[in-house]
């Protein structure tokens, strides 16, 4: 059973890894064809955070509490999205 939510968990991480690269080309795409400057390149680093923080849980077979440097990791990986998101929404919708 235990391997079977170790699974579970690699797809979960997996699909969350395919929506901030959708993000990413979306952000791509929009400075591609505006212009402006929307730095997605930077994704890398909440991509790799959360990775890192996935990683950290799975090596120690825990359950994604408790364990305050996964934690910590999954927080600024999170962090770091929002507000990436929200940039990006911002100067695609023209908000200043």
């Amino acid at each position: 059973m235990e391997t079977l939510g170790q699974v579970l968990i690699v797809y979960s991480w997996f699909i969350i890894m395919v929506l901030i690269a959708f993000l990413g080309r979306i952000a791509y795409f929009y400075e591609k064809t505006s212009g402006r400057r929307t730095g997605y390149r930077l994704l890398i680093v909440p991509a790799l955070l959360l990775t890192a923080g996935a990683a950290y849980y799975l090596a120690r077979q825990g359950d994604f509490t408790g364990e305050p440097v996964g934690d910590l990791l999954l927080f600024g990986g999170g962090a770091l999205l929002s507000i990436f998101g929200y940039r990006l929404h911002a100067e695609m919708t023209g908000e200043r």
